[in-house]
Order: C-alpha cells, then structure tokens, then sequence
C-alpha cells in the first residue's frame, strides 16, 4: 500500500525541492550544509512506517540558486560565503556564512 502524500507547509523545502531548483545532487546539499551555504535541516519523521526526510525553510531554496550560479561562474567556497553574509547582514539574518571553511573549489577565483 503506496503512504498517502505528505501534507508539507508551504513555508519549508525539501531536499528534493533544493535540488531540483539548483540542479545539484543530494551530496553536494548535505555538503552544502556542511560549508555553511545552506542552513541545517529539520529532520520530521512521518511515524513508525512513513519514514523521515529534512525540512529546510522556504528562504534555502533560492539561496541554493544563489550558490549555484556562483559556483558556476567560478567563484570560491570563501568568496560565496562572504556574499552570503553580506546578503544576510542586509536582510538583517543572523548569519552562520561568516567562516570559510576548507575551499575544495578553484583557487584561482573568478573566470
């Protein structure tokens, strides 16, 4: 017997929905996370057979797009997060994007 759909709030994201809207894999957001580019997820668990996922807030599905187009245009782990804590200080947000971690990417910046 297929589970009957999930009823989500609209105000949060699924790994899947963060997926899809930056055409990543679900590594590169658990990685994500990790880096401090996306905010940690709530795990819910839908009962005894219904298994669990991560709710992210609605915000991290733009932020995802955000991290993205950096990502492709070239820039470092450290240059995006510093963009992410200026966008945050803007907003207002608390911001965990303010310690560059370890840069796996190019070293060279910007194409």
């Amino acid at each position: 017997m297929t589970p009957p759909p999930r009823n989500l709030d609209p105000a949060f994201a699924t790994t899947e929905d963060i997926m899809k809207a930056a055409g990543i894999a679900k590594k590169t957001v658990t990685t994500w996370v990790e880096y401090g580019f996306l905010p940690a997820p709530t795990r819910v668990s839908l009962g005894p057979s219904g298994g669990a996922f991560n709710r992210f807030p609605a915000w991290a599905v733009e932020r995802a797009r955000f991290v993205a187009q950096r990502r492709a245009a070239g820039f470092t782990h450290a240059e995006i997060l510093e963009m992410l804590a200026e966008l945050d200080a803007r907003q207002g947000v608390p911001s965990k994007a303010t310690t560059p971690g370890k840069d796996k990417g190019r070293s060279g910046g910007r194409k």
